[in-house]
């Protein structure tokens, strides 16, 4: 994973601020109506504190999920990021989705025993974690609980939503540029800078998700800041002609916002 990742970097007037990370507020956090549910906004939560482990440390390259162990909580992500993977029969990793601010890592094991992928921390981090094992605690709020639980898959699903539209990318161009407005409309969906934000993820985990070369990012980086279409320094990346972008990726005429 040796990858310069100052090859798309360029000096420039322009600066970046070195800000804390991007930390996600309860009301925009995917937990947030669960843990109403749970008592979270009552005047002593001792029932929250039963359910859900909140703003645990997370260092970063560690494990909050490996494949292959029983389901039992699912995550949410206060801040930092996190990267889900299978390991190749190579040994090799093959990154499945990347996870950010305000996003429920574990959903999609709810109707498996087993969690079917492992999931790592890009950055030191924090997450809230919810107990399923203990739900029986809520009572007669278990049926609210169900139904917040099913606004979250449903939250999911929109989030899923890119997917098939970066598979179906004809070329890096518009793999690349479908990537970024991904990441932005996902940063907005929870309050966090949607033009202006650090890529946590190295230049060869991108290359990774997308089934491209490193060398290839790196050349789409530079392409679009020779554009004026982004301005990149290291990991910092200023989306700046949003509508060129989507020409680019050809949502130009996809309502996939």
């Amino acid at each position: 994973m040796h990858t310069n990742e100052r090859d798309t970097c360029r000096p420039n007037s322009r600066t970046f601020s070195r800000k804390k990370k991007n930390v996600v507020e309860c009301d925009s956090c995917g937990l947030y109506g669960m843990c109403q549910v749970a008592g979270l906004d009552e005047p002593v939560p001792d029932l929250i504190d039963e359910i859900v482990g909140r703003r645990e440390e997370v260092g970063i390259s560690q494990n909050v999920i490996t494949a292959g162990t029983p389901f039992g909580e699912i995550y949410a992500v206060k801040s930092g990021s996190f990267k889900t993977y299978v390991t190749l029969a190579n040994g090799e990793q093959q990154i499945i989705d990347f996870y950010f601010p305000g996003e429920l890592m574990g959903l999609e094991a709810l109707s498996e025993r087993n969690y079917p992928h492992s999931v790592e921390a890009l950055e030191a981090s924090t997450v809230c974690r919810l107990n399923f094992a203990k739900l029986d605690l809520l009572g007669e709020r278990l049926g609210e609980f169900q139904q917040q639980l099913i606004q979250a898959l449903s939250r999911r699903t929109r989030q899923d939503q890119w997917v098939p539209l970066l598979m179906g990318a004809q070329n890096a161009e518009q793999r690349t540029a479908t990537f970024l407005l991904s990441l932005s409309d996902r940063f907005a969906e929870h309050g966090l800078p949607s033009q202006r934000f650090k890529l946590p993820m190295s230049r060869h985990d991108i290359a990774n998700y997308l089934g491209l070369a490193v060398e290839t990012v790196s050349r789409m980086f530079q392409r679009f800041q020779s554009m004026d279409l982004l301005e990149v320094h290291g990991r910092h990346v200023e989306l700046r002609d949003m509508e060129a972008l989507r020409v680019m990726s050809g949502l130009n005429n996809t309502n996939a916002t």
